[in-house]
C-alpha cells in the first residue's frame, strides 16, 4: 500500500458526528481529549447520552471509565447522560461491554447510530470492531482527535518513524484481527 492508501484507509474521514449515544473508547493515557471531545460532541447536541468504556489501567492504578465520567461532569455533562463501563482492557472489550451495558439501559433496538469517540488512527479499527458485535442496522461513526501524545494525523504520520511504526501497527493490528474474526469489515 502507498502512503497515500494508507492514509485514505486509517484515518477516516467523517463530517457527520450525530447520533444516538457515543462510545469514548479508554486511551490509557490520553483521555483530557476524548473527553473535550465528547463534552464538545454532547454539548452542541450532537449526541444526547455517552457511554465512558475503559478499565484499570496498569501504568496509573486509575480506573478509566470512571475517571472519564468524572471528568465529563466536570465539563458540564450531566450525570444523568453518562453511562459508565469501566473493566474493558482493550478496543474489543470496549466494545463488547459498552454494548451490554447499552443494551441493558437504553436498549439496542431504540439506538440507530453510534458515534465512536477515539484518535483518528484508531477510527476504523474501533468501528470495525463495533460492527462485528452490533446489529447492522446501527450505522456506526466516529468522531475522532488529535493529542498530543500521538500528534499523527492523515496528512503528517509518515513524516516521522513514531508516526510510521504507530500507523504501520495499526493496518497490521487490522489484518490480524480480521483474520481472527475478532473485527468485521466496513
Amino acid at each position: 500500500m502507498t502512503i497515500e492508501e494508507i492514509s485514505k484507509y486509517i484515518f477516516l474521514d467523517v463530517k457527520n458526528s450525530h447520533g444516538d449515544i457515543a462510545i469514548v473508547f479508554g486511551t490509557w493515557n490520553t483521555w483530557k481529549e476524548s473527553i473535550e471531545k465528547a463534552a464538545d460532541l454532547y454539548k452542541n447536541g450532537f449526541v444526547p447520552k455517552i457511554i465512558v468504556s475503559g478499565g484499570l489501567n496498569p501504568n496509573t492504578g486509575i480506573i478509566e471509565g470512571d475517571r472519564m465520567a468524572k471528568d465529563l461532569e466536570g465539563l458540564g455533562v450531566p450525570n444523568k447522560d453518562i453511562l459508565i463501563e469501566n473493566r474493558a482492557t482493550n478496543t474489543k472489550e470496549n466494545a463488547l461491554y459498552a454494548i451490554e451495558i447499552i443494551d441493558h439501559q437504553i436498549g439496542l433496538k431504540n439506538i440507530q447510530s453510534i458515534v465512536a469517540i477515539v484518535k483518528g488512527y484508531h477510527a476504523r479499527r474501533a468501528l470495525m470492531t463495533l460492527r462485528k458485535y452490533v446489529p447492522t442496522n446501527i450505522m456506526l461513526k466516529a468522531a475522532s482527535y488529535t493529542c498530543a501524545q500521538y500528534p499523527f494525523t492523515k496528512d503528517n504520520w509518515y513524516k516521522t518513524e513514531d508516526g510510521r511504526k504507530m500507523i504501520l501497527n495499526e493496518v497490521e493490528k487490522i489484518k490480524m484481527y480480521l483474520t481472527q474474526g475478532d473485527i468485521a469489515k466496513l
